[in-house]
């Protein structure tokens, strides 16, 4: 709520301007005046090109120790799976008694669809049931354009201009400008050598007093053969089987009966 008064602007009301904004101006630097000078030439060192650093020596202090006696390595023991731990199960005094009972599974059958309750009442329709008819689809009609009469005419006869067949462009023929410069002589070429594969360069060796004494002997390569099969490790135990090793008869493939 803004309670009524007589008090109204009068005049015009000037707003400040705002300022554009520009970029601040670089401070400049305040150099004191002094009497030094520089003299003679101005010398700078020269950048020494780069290289890659060269790995530091290791320092290995020198002492008086020295291994004595053999030196002893514990053996891997080799690889074998681990033992699944049994599972505890602690005794107690319960026993199952009587008949196990399971429940039948119920087997799969399709649901029936309910049947829609459809509650009777009083109300019947009457009279025609009116259907509005569906428009035929028919394309829309062109606007005819609007000429608007005046009073002028064509006189005369009204010429074309007749199309020009199509033809190939001349080529423009070459300017040369005319001059005093003629040929003399026999003109002159230069036959092309055939084509010859190039010769390889000859190596340079250097010549010095070096020479081989003695027979050579290059280690003969072994030929190839299969690895051998490494044999495996089996560790002496006091295990021995006893009694007749009965192994179950696999029954005959038959196909399967469906269900």
């Amino acid at each position: 709520v803004r309670p009524e008064d007589n008090l109204r602007p009068e005049g015009s009301f000037e707003s400040p301007e705002k300022p554009k904004y520009q970029p601040g101006e670089r401070q400049k630097p305040i150099r004191h005046d002094d009497n030094l000078r520089p003299e003679g030439d101005f010398e700078r060192p020269e950048k020494s090109p780069f290289k890659p650093a060269e790995r530091p020596k290791q320092v290995r202090p020198e002492d008086n120790l020295r291994p004595e006696g053999d030196f002893e390595r514990p053996e891997k023991s080799p690889f074998k799976p681990a033992e699944r731990p049994k599972q505890v199960r602690p005794e107690d005094n319960l026993k199952p008694e009587g008949e196990f009972e399971r429940p039948e599974p119920v087997g799969y059958s399709y649901v029936q669809r309910s049947q829609v309750i459809r509650q009777e009442d009083n109300l019947f329709l009457e009279g025609n049931f009116e259907r509005t008819e569906k428009t035929v689809y028919v394309a829309g009609d062109r606007p005819k354009p609007i000429r608007h009469d005046d009073n002028l005419r064509p006189e005369g006869d009204f010429e074309r201009p007749e199309k020009s067949h199509f033809r190939p462009a001349d080529r423009p023929k070459q300017v040369r400008p005319e001059d005093n410069l003629r040929p003399e002589g026999d003109f002159e070429r230069p036959e092309k050598s055939p084509f010859r594969p190039a010769e390889r360069p000859k190596q340079i060796r250097p010549e010095d007093n070096l020479r081989p004494e003695g027979t050579f002997e290059s280690p003969d390569k072994p030929k190839y053969q299969p690895g051998e099969r490494q044999k495996p490790i089996r560790h002496n135990d006091n295990l021995r089987p006893e009694g007749d090793f009965e192994r179950p008869e696999k029954s005959k493939f038959r196909p399967a009966e469906r269900p």
